[in-house]
């Protein structure tokens, strides 16, 4: 089962958005609920459960307060089933833009009439994906929505929209719950955390952090911040383990670039607080290691080993084609030469 936010999530609780869904339903029913609404947050905190809930609720024949969508009706039994005509998804391909073709189709089928009740809902996922020309054709729809049509736009921060997108729209922005929350929920689904720096390496985002421990579960895997201290260790004293380091990161170039910016961060932070180390740092665990790597290595070497890394992940993330290796084993080699 994976709890991304790409899925429904009914069978898992989410209370943290509990309060949001049930202000947005009270928006509507008390006529302050706009035909343009923002959903941000981190990956992970349940923007699309939100978006989906929200949606069969503005296409249920029996809507429910508090509660929601009825589920019963035939409206809601359609969007269960993913076949619902009057609700639509729109995304953007790995690595490629939301385009004006897609936007003007869209547009289209908003200017007919509901197939079924009286509203029509959009979700539209990376938002910020939008083309100039693409987020321009969905001004007009924004400020003269055809009959009682509904734009859900899902993005992370409300930085990454259009000004003029942006001020079309309803803002709605979804915060991760607090350790004790999130504890408390991880634990009634089995999980009982002891290591609140697996909490920040997930930024407390609930369905991000709790893929990670089923997949942990089901793959019997080690943790992946481990591998980096191990491969790290290998890399200062055996230097023909560069390569399997190297192969290890390029497998998710972009997650496991982020595990080790957090280590060096980490290594920084011991470094400015004479080796003591708070027990919600991501790399706790491993601060026997890190106080004897910290002396072995400049504040200058660190900042500048966090840049270059930062650089080389962005690279690879934007870019696609380029040789990961060659780039992950120049990095690796500069940060065995900065440490003494």
């Amino acid at each position: 089962m994976s709890l991304d936010e790409n899925e429904p999530l009914k069978q898992v609780s989410t209370p943290w958005l509990k309060p949001v869904f049930e202000q947005l339903q009270e928006n509507y029913q008390s006529g302050r609920f706009a035909h343009g609404i923002l959903l941000t947050g981190s990956a992970g905190v349940g923007k699309f459960k939100v978006a989906q809930d929200l949606a069969q609720y503005l296409l249920c024949s029996n809507k429910q307060m508090p509660q929601g969508a009825c589920g019963l009706c035939h409206s809601c039994k359609l969007f269960a089933a993913n076949n619902h005509l009057d609700f639509h998804l729109l995304q953007n391909e790995q690595n490629k833009s939301i385009g004006i073709e897609q936007v003007r189709s869209l547009i289209d089928t908003l200017n007919e009439r509901p197939h079924l009740g009286d509203n029509k809902v959009v979700i539209i996922k990376n938002a910020h994906t939008l083309t100039v020309p693409a987020a321009n054709a969905l001004l007009k729809t924004l400020e003269e929505p055809q009959g009682n049509s509904y734009l859900i736009l899902l993005t992370r921060t409300h930085h990454q929209l259009m000004p003029t997108l942006l001020s079309r729209v309803q803002h709605t922005h979804l915060h991760t719950p607090g350790d004790t929350e999130l504890l408390a929920w991880l634990s009634e689904l089995g999980f009982n955390i002891q290591d609140i720096g697996l909490l920040r390496l997930f930024q407390n985002s609930p369905l991000s952090l709790l893929n990670h421990l089923q997949s942990v579960q089901v793959s019997t895997s080690e943790d992946e911040r481990r591998n980096c201290v191990e491969g790290l260790f290998s890399l200062l004293n055996q230097p023909e383990s560069l390569f399997t380091f190297s192969q290890f990161l390029a497998e998710s170039v972009e997650k496991r670039l982020q595990l080790l910016f957090h280590l060096l961060h980490d290594l920084h932070k011991l470094k400015l607080s004479e080796s003591v180390m708070n027990r919600d740092a991501v790399y706790s665990f491993a601060l026997p290691q890190l106080q004897i790597w910290q002396p072995q290595i400049t504040l200058k070497s660190l900042r500048y080993l966090s840049s270059e890394l930062l650089q080389t992940r962005k690279l690879l993330v934007d870019h696609s084609g380029l040789k990961k290796e060659l780039l992950i084993n120049a990095l690796l080699i500069k940060i065995k030469n900065e440490f003494k």
